[in-house]
């Protein structure tokens, strides 16, 4: 009888800036996962500071792992990006020569989240604390950060493609993920 050759998964490259977005790449890999979206999210956790730091932190542990990336990116909280801009710490200026794409979320994650319930979904966030303020009317017993279990119990892949609709960052997201 002869084996069943089993395809390697498809490598791609998630940069995060902290424990919170690590759960997200986690609950988008059991998305692909349950969706049958042979790939494997190999994520790798900022250690806090402004976005150009944790582009570079990114940006080194992606060289310093093996190639063959499908694709490769960073999360990143779309309210830091002026303050950021304006210290001359653009995180766009650590990419360098590497494939890494940013993607920015609106304004924060907890934005991102709140916009994953439905009816919510073309809601703009003046502020992170909007936004935080919002999610936790909306869901109630979040905790930052949330599991991908807590996650993966709150939403589903429809959620995320319908809030796609309105944030082409995470439509991009989506596009690399092959979802």
């Amino acid at each position: 009888m002869a084996r069943q050759r089993i395809p390697r998964k498809k490598r791609i490259f998630i940069g995060t800036e902290g424990q919170s977005e690590k759960s997200f790449a986690a609950w988008l890999q059991r998305l692909c996962d349950i969706e049958g979206v042979h790939i494997h999210l190999d994520v790798v956790v900022g250690q806090g500071g402004d976005s150009l730091a944790v582009v570079q932190r990114a940006v080194r542990k992606y060289k310093s792992r093996d190639r063959g990336f499908k694709s490769a990116f960073v999360l990143l909280d779309w309210d830091r990006l002026g303050e950021d801009k304006r210290r001359d710490r653009d995180p766009q200026q650590g990419l360098g020569s590497t494939p890494l794409e940013l993607v920015f979320m609106q304004p924060t994650l907890e934005g991102v989240l709140l916009r994953l319930h439905e009816g919510h979904e073309e809601r703009v966030m003046p502020s992170a604390r909007d936004a935080d303020r919002e999610l936790r009317r909306l869901w109630q017993g979040y905790n930052k950060p949330a599991s991908a279990e807590s996650l993966l119990a709150r939403f589903q892949l429809p959620d995320l493609k319908r809030a796609a609709i309105h944030d082409r960052e995470l439509q991009s997201m989506l596009d690399m993920l092959g979802l």
